[in-house]
C-alpha cells in the first residue's frame, strides 16, 4: 500500500510541477491560461469532482460487498492456499482491501480536488492554477486505475457466478 500512496503523491507533484513549468515556459500564454482556468474551468471542475466524489462515496459499500462474493469461491481459496504453500504472506481478502482503499482514496482525492477549486482556485497565480489542475489530472488518473481494478474484480465475480450456474455444478 505504501507503493500506491507513493505513486499517488508523485503523480500530484509531477502533474503540478509539469503544468507549472508549462505555464512558466510559455510566459506569453501563462496569463491567458490562468485567466481561462479561472473563468471557464474552475466552477465545472468543482461541480464535476464534487459529483464524482459523492457518487463514489455512495457506491463504495455496495461495490465492495458485491465484489466480496467473488472471493468466496473454491478457485480463490485454492489460489490463496497455493501462494501460502510457496511461503508468501497473503491475506484472503487482501486484494479486495486494496480495491477498497483505492476507492476510499479516490473519494477523498475527488472531494479534495473539488475543494481546491473553490479555495486555492480563487488565487490567480501560476502555482495555484498548477496545483488545482494537477490535482484534477491525478484524480482522473486514479479513476482510470480504479476502473481497471474494478473491471478485473468484476471479471472474477462473473466467473464465480457463471461457475455456480453451469450444468456441472447443478448435478452435484
Amino acid at each position: 500500500m505504501k507503493k500506491f500512496f507513493a505513486v499517488l503523491v508523485s503523480s500530484v507533484l509531477i502533474s503540478t510541477v509539469g503544468f507549472y513549468v508549462l505555464l512558466e515556459r510559455y510566459v506569453g500564454c501563462a496569463d491567458h491560461w490562468v485567466s481561462g482556468y479561472f473563468t471557464n474551468a474552475r466552477v465545472p471542475m468543482f461541480t464535476g469532482f464534487l459529483t464524482l466524489g459523492s457518487f463514489l462515496l455512495t457506491l463504495q459499500t455496495g461495490i465492495i460487498q458485491r465484489l466480496k462474493e467473488a472471493y468466496e469461491s473454491t478457485d480463490h481459496a485454492r489460489k490463496i492456499r497455493q501462494l501460502r504453500d510457496k511461503g508468501k504472506e497473503v491475506r484472503y481478502y487482501g486484494s479486495l482491501e486494496r480495491v477498497g482503499i483505492a476507492l476510499s482514496t479516490n473519494v477523498i482525492l475527488a472531494l479534495t480536488t473539488s475543494l481546491s477549486q473553490m479555495t486555492l482556485g480563487f488565487v490567480q497565480t501560476n502555482w495555484s492554477t498548477a496545483i488545482c489542475v494537477g490535482l484534477g489530472f491525478t484524480t482522473i488518473a486514479l479513476v482510470v486505475y480504479l476502473t481497471v481494478q474494478l473491471v478485473l474484480a468484476h471479471h472474477q465475480w462473473f466467473k464465480k457466478i457463471e461457475a455456480e450456474k453451469s450444468p456441472e455444478s447443478n448435478r452435484s
